[in-house]
């Protein structure tokens, strides 16, 4: 089975260095999934769920906007944050989620910038909010 090395950092530093085989993505205009010797491509990310499988298991990493670089061999995603499940916080989600929901609401102009920076914390906020619901 064919792998790639797959990294996750934030400005904060690394948070996972694996190999794997497929990598399933929050993509800023959709879900998307990539295996190895995938064609080069640069990707902005949205915010949500990262899954990945590689030859020890399964990983879960959520991801909250940035770029994934992709090349034959590897993947390096650059985030703005990521968080595995335990650590994430219902609480700061949900103050994401209501801050994201209230500059909708009250700006009279967004730009391109702007409207996909809110969709991307709506996306990860409602992605928290759905795992860690009890």
């Amino acid at each position: 089975m064919a792998k790639m090395n797959l990294s996750i950092v934030t400005p904060t530093g690394s948070v996972v260095d694996a190999d794997v085989v497929e990598v399933t993505v929050p993509g800023a205009a959709g879900v998307f999934t990539v295996y190895a010797e995938h064609q080069p491509a640069l990707i902005m990310l949205g915010g949500g769920l990262l899954s990945y499988q590689s030859l020890d298991g399964n990983g879960e990493i959520f991801i909250r906007g940035g770029v994934v670089e992709i090349s034959g061999e590897s993947m390096l995603v650059m985030t703005d944050y990521a968080l595995t499940r335990d650590d994430l916080d219902r609480d700061q989600a949900t103050r994401v989620l209501e801050s994201a929901n209230t500059r909708l609401e009250e700006s009279e102009y967004l730009d391109d910038e702007q409207l996909l920076r809110i969709n991307i914390d709506q996306s990860y906020a409602e992605s928290v909010l759905d795992q860690t619901a009890h």
